[in-house]
Order: C-alpha cells, then structure tokens, then sequence
C-alpha cells in the first residue's frame, strides 16, 4: 500500500463544440505522444462523417453506440489456494463507458484502408446497429463471464 498521498482525479473538460464529455473522453483515449489537435480532428471528421454519409445525429449515434458497447460485468483473475480463478465483477457505468470507448478505438484500428476517421465513424456506426467487431468483443467478455460463473456455482 501507498504512503503517499492519493492523487487526485483530474476532471475531464467537455467538449466545446457539441458541449459533450464522451468526446472529450474519445479524444484523450485516441491521442498519440501529446498530439491532441490530430486526435480531435480525427473525432470531428468521423462525427461529420456520420452527419452527412449516414444522414443521422452525431451525438445521438455516438452515445447509442456506446451504451450498446458497454458491458455490465467483466472477469477478473483471482487466486485462491494456488489455482487461478476467473470470476465475473460488475462494472461501475464510467468503467463500462472506457472499455467501450477501448473497444472500439480498437476495432476502428483494426480495420484495414481508409483514413482513420473513416474507419472509426465506420465502426461508430456497426456499434450503433449491434454490428462490428467490438460488439463481437462485449459478447466474447460477456460469454466468457456466464461460462466462469457457471463453474463458480458447481
């Protein structure tokens, strides 16, 4: 255990355009060695890129598509008695917000060609429709979870 003092938590200003702390959440998930400007631009593209290709609400999108990434539990490894053991944890929401926003920066990375942008509004938008590889990554955490807890219970 730490001696020293606890850190304290730095507060994350919203966005000053669409006034939207998910954003600002985005852009410093996204950033490079302090590059922050690339980062936010990369956002801005992609949401405008949904406003106009998909003719839908940016905001709108952007926060359903992250309420359908967000898991409710997660496994953590625990030891007990020299075996190593999986066991499911539920999640507070801010958690479940960064994994999601983890995930799908993730999955946009993973997509090959295109711009960054466009793959990220791209993955934006699968996640919007329950499509797209990081859904695929919520329900791998979630069967994973269901299968563990089951051996819990035996």
């Amino acid at each position: 255990m730490s001696r020293r003092r606890l850190s304290k938590k730095r507060k994350i200003i919203a966005d000053p355009i669409y006034d939207s702390l998910l954003i600002q959440m985005f852009t410093n998930r996204l950033l490079k060695k302090g590059k922050k400007q690339l980062a936010y631009r990369i956002v801005l593209e992609s949401l405008a890129l949904i406003q106009t290709n998909k003719k839908q609400d940016a905001i709108q999108t952007l926060e359903t598509a992250i309420q359908n990434l967000s898991p409710s539990i997660e496994i953590k490894t625990k030891r007990i008695g020299g075996a190593v053991y999986s066991i499911p944890v539920e999640i507070t929401s801010v958690r479940a917000t960064n994994l999601a926003i983890r995930w799908l920066l993730m999955a946009a990375k993973q997509r090959s060609g295109k711009s960054m942008s466009q793959k990220l509004s791209d993955e934006i938008f699968d996640a919007f429709k329950n499509m797209g590889n990081a859904i695929r990554k919520k329900e791998e955490v979630h069967r994973m979870a269901e299968s563990s807890s089951r051996l819990m219970k035996k």
